[in-house]
């Protein structure tokens, strides 16, 4: 048996002796710390070295394929052939990706990857590193804070709002989001969710943010922006990641990935828990305890009925609803037809909860939601296909902490998404055409909830079609046009053009003219809302009394219903710009970016008031007008605003009713200044401004106050510094002006504040960093939105460890 063992050794050993080694440097002769580097069809993965080197030992004689590339890093690819007895000793130059600006491509701006020198947009990119750093507090909001013309508030723990360009509200919804090409957000509402995202930070490649109107390419809700998530593919993250994160009040968070490779197959899964406690979020029920933290607040009240039961205390009830928590987890599938072809199947779930929302009335308890995600896509060089299925479930109703009143929602979202391009007379004109349609089904009388719409039930569906022509009239000049046309059930038919100049007179300098339409849908509730508006008012005494002096007939009304209904009438929201933008690299060193805009802006969707549409709720009156002067004079004692708000209800039934309508014309002026300057290639320093003002033009409504609900100022000012696998380091100084903020019916103002962010990390092995993160870092109690809670220092320590 011995010598049977020994002659099998003797002969197996050989056969499995071949190594590989090498340098991975830069084109500088840095080394390429950190790089990936693998090596099929055996799917081994190495991280490099400090000093930028790799190495694979047991390999059998054959033909490889080495790869190398990863974060920062542009990919390279190397047959290789291994004779028996080799030990293969090579140096490999790798390209740096991002590392600076002028080596970004982007792609949302055109819907084809271009250099962000050349996009015909305001466009600003999370680099790499960056995104790397944002995995310590896995907070998606809070990596595009720091960028120029992009206003991120916070309330609470999780409650994020991601505006560009002003004209801000309590539930935004200005902005689409789109990750992997899919719209996260919620139906009902037409709002993101920012802690329901499958996704985890450390699986985000890349994040784009287009400022400035995008319906000509992305249709409804592309009114302010596009911001454009883009996640890795598997064969980028072979291995295991795994990290854990604890921090102040309680925080705790858990996430995995593996990925794998087999022939043309690759998979990736991911999941991650997190939980944290709400210490920020206090009662404001003044009757029994509780406080309002700084003046204007509305006040909670009890009295909503959940499964039955009544709410009795809010203090009791933020109790139970302390500790927030997200549950994630998803699952990728890779069918590689060809180098530049590939198939995609893709599922995810979210389970999250106990988090509070500011809304336009005040707070919202989100104490439990479910979302799940299905998609498959098609993706090549110039076609491109994908279908997805979205879900938003609320298990438990949604408790108004402001009103006695709760919601549910359970709906479904299928779309249909194709897009063609191409390039001819050798790349003079480029095309684009694609067309896009979804069918959405919302149900709110779902978890022992009262309906909040009218009919409970409703299905829409949305159609889209649009072609972008860029043509290079001169090396240096392009000409761009682009339009869409978007019909659906819900609103009327939209067009949506832009026109563009984009002129390069040197090299790494660009000078763009555009001029856009965009526009908003109204939400579900906009159109079709019926919830209650407040308790009964008392009637038949004013009755009988206009009727017992002017003899005219009773209505015959003992009491007044008070209803929120939505307005069948309301229609998009509408914004015509004009855009002029410099983007340049100077020196190697400097990336300035400058874009001023101007914005016309139209029928701005109000907030619920009485009177406003009178072809929909016809106004009750006596026909005497005698007889209507007693009945205002009565009602003005009980509430000046309700006989504006006496009308009969689609049934005929008085009611005092409000509902928003289209009103105001506003002229906005803005400029946003960027710069980035490479102190070296380890040394960055960040500057950029945003500033903002506005007219109004015309305003029907006087009562209806419109403000940008946006800083008039804000700044930002940062250094960062990165030894790549060894430690990096970033400080971030933000400032925002003080600034009016109107929230539904309720008017306030945000004070001035700046904060400090810190972020540091170091790398205790190749595979093994422990990182630093502190928001708010002196501890300065500020709000940055109306309506939200005070915000304090929040430190997390995070340990992230890959297998390769």
């Amino acid at each position: 048996m011995r010598i049977a063992v020994a002659v099998f050794l003797c002969c197996t050993l050989p056969a499995l002796s071949q190594t590989l080694q090498g340098r991975v440097v830069t084109r500088e002769g840095d080394p390429a710390a950190g790089a990936v580097v693998s090596l099929e069809p055996v799917h081994k993965r190495i991280i490099t070295s400090a000093n930028g080197t790799y190495r694979f030992e047991n390999l059998a004689p054959g033909r490889y394929l080495l790869t190398i590339g990863g974060i920062g890093y542009q990919p390279l690819r190397i047959p290789i052939e291994l004779a028996a007895g080799d030990a293969l000793d090579r140096t490999d130059t790798i390209g740096i990706e991002a590392r600076t600006m002028s080596e970004v491509v982007v792609y949302g701006a055109s819907r084809r990857l271009e250099k962000i020198t050349d996009a015909p947009a305001a466009v600003s990119v999370i680099l790499p590193q960056e995104l790397d750093r944002a995995t310590t507090h896995g907070q998606l909001p809070k990596a595009l804070e720091h960028l120029q013309g992009v206003d991120v508030v916070q309330s609470g723990m999780n409650d994020f709002n991601v505006n560009t360009r002003g004209f801000n509200t309590s539930i935004n919804r200005r902005v689409l989001v789109l990750i992997d090409g899919r719209d996260p957000s919620t139906p009902l509402l037409n709002l993101l969710e920012w802690n329901s995202l499958q996704q985890q930070m450390s699986d985000i490649r890349s994040i784009e943010v287009i400022r400035g109107p995008g319906s000509a390419l992305y249709g409804a809700n592309a009114y302010n922006g596009v911001i454009n998530i883009s996640t890795y593919a598997p064969r980028q993250v072979l291995g295991t990641r795994a990290s854990v994160t604890g921090g102040e009040f309680n925080t705790l968070r858990a996430n995995i990935r593996h990925a794998g490779a087999f022939d043309r197959w690759a998979y990736k899964i991911t999941a991650g828990v997190s939980f944290q406690d709400q210490a920020w979020i206090h009662s404001r029920d003044t009757t029994a305890g509780g406080r309002l933290e700084y003046p204007g607040l509305a006040r909670d009240v009890t009295g909503q009925v959940v499964w039955g039961r009544r709410v009795t205390s809010i203090d009791s009830l933020i109790n139970a609803h302390r500790r927030a928590f997200l549950y994630t987890i998803t699952a990728r599938t890779d069918y590689d037809l060809s180098d530049a072809e590939r198939i995609t199947a893709d599922v995810g779930y979210s389970r999250y909860g106990n988090e509070y929302f500011v809304n336009q009335t005040g707070r919202i308890l989100i104490p439990n939601v479910e979302k799940p995600y299905a998609r498959i896509a098609y993706n090549s060089n110039h076609l491109n296909i994908q279908g997805y299925w979205t879900r938003r479930v609320t298990p438990e109703p949604q408790i108004v902490l402001n009103a006695a009143a709760t919601s549910a929602e359970k709906s479904d979202v299928v779309v249909f998404d194709a897009q063609w391009n191409d390039t001819f007379f050798g790349d003079k004109l480029r095309l684009i055409a694609g067309l896009q349609h979804s069918y959405e089904h919302v149900r709110t009388a779902v978890a022992g909830a009262l309906a909040i719409i009218d009919p409970s039930e409703l299905h829409n569906n949305f159609s889209g079609i649009y072609g972008q022509a860029e043509w290079a009239l001169l090396p240096t000049l392009r000409l761009i046009g682009a339009l869409r046309v978007d019909r659906s059930t819900f609103f009327e038919t939209q067009l949506s053009p832009k026109g563009g100049i984009v002129w390069a007179p040197v090299a790494e300098h660009t000078f763009r003219f555009t001029v856009n339409r965009s526009f908003l849908r109204p939400s579900y509730p906009d159109l079709y809302r019926r919830s209650p508006a407040g308790a009964p008012v008392a009637f038949a005494r004013i009755d009988s009394l206009v009727s017992a002096q002017t003899g005219v007939q009773r209505l015959g009304v003992q009491s007044l219903p008070q209803w929120n209904l939505g307005n069948p009438d309301v229609g998009v929201e509408s914004a015509v710009s004009y855009e002029f933008g410099y983007k340049g690299i100077i020196g190697r060193s400097l990336y300035v970016t400058l874009d001023g805009y101007l914005n016309q802006r139209r029928n701005f969707i109000s907030v619920p008031l009485g009177g406003l549409a009178p072809q929909v709720y016809r106004p009750v009156r006596y026909g005497n007008a005698q007889a209507d002067s007693i009945l205002r004079a009565e009602l003005n004692k009980i509430n000046p605003a309700y006989f504006d708000r006496l009308a009969y209800d689609r049934d005929g039934t008085p009611a005092l009713i409000i509902t928003p309508t289209n009103i105001a014309e506003v002229i906005e002026r803005g400029v946003e200044l960027g710069i980035n300057y490479y102190l070296s290639d380890r040394l960055v320093a960040t500057a950029n401004a945003a500033w903002l003002d506005f007219r109004v033009v015309e305003n029907k409504l006087p009562t209806q106050k419109i403000v940008p609900n946006t800083s008039p100022r804000r700044y930002n000012i940062g250094l960062s510094y990165s030894e790549p696998q060894r430690w990096d380091a970033s400080i971030m100084l933000r400032y925002s002006d003080g600034f009016t903020w109107v929230a539904g019916l309720f008017e306030g103002f945000v004070p001035a504040y700046a904060v400090v962010n810190l972020n540091a990390g170091y790398f205790v092995s190749d595979d093994l960093r422990v990182s630093l993160n502190v928001f708010n870092l002196l501890d300065r109690p500020h709000y940055e939105i109306f309506g939200g809670t005070i915000l304090r220092r929040y430190a997390t320590l995070a340990l992230s460890y890959e297998l390769h």
